[in-house]
């Protein structure tokens, strides 16, 4: 899939100068998004979320993703944690689980 660009397109009846601010604003945001950049992630942050209102399923990026040792005794693989994800809805205060992907040392 391409880039969004959508520059040529703006009606003449609008402030053409303003509109194309917006739509690059719009443009840049959804092509970091889809090229998977934290940049793109209003929700990352380095620790697990903490009085926040969530449904379950909603995730958070961790912006700080390190290699972590092993949480299992005598278990030697480490992993990366990628984020939180909520596994119980809260109006105030959700319960977020670790996303983490083995790195196979």
């Amino acid at each position: 899939m391409s880039k969004l660009v959508l520059d040529l397109k703006v009606p003449a009846d609008y402030k053409k100068p303003d509109l194309q601010e917006i739509i690059r604003a719009i443009c840049t945001q959804v092509n970091i998004l889809s090229e998977g950049r934290i940049s793109a992630r209003y929700q990352a942050q380095v620790s697990v979320p903490t009085s926040v209102a969530a449904n379950v399923g909603d995730i958070v990026w961790d912006s700080n993703t390190t290699v972590r040792p092993s949480v299992a005794p005598g278990v030697a693989s480490s992993y990366v944690r990628l984020g939180w994800v909520c596994n119980v809805a809260s109006p105030t205060n959700a319960t977020w689980q670790e996303m983490r992907v083995l790195t196979g040392a």
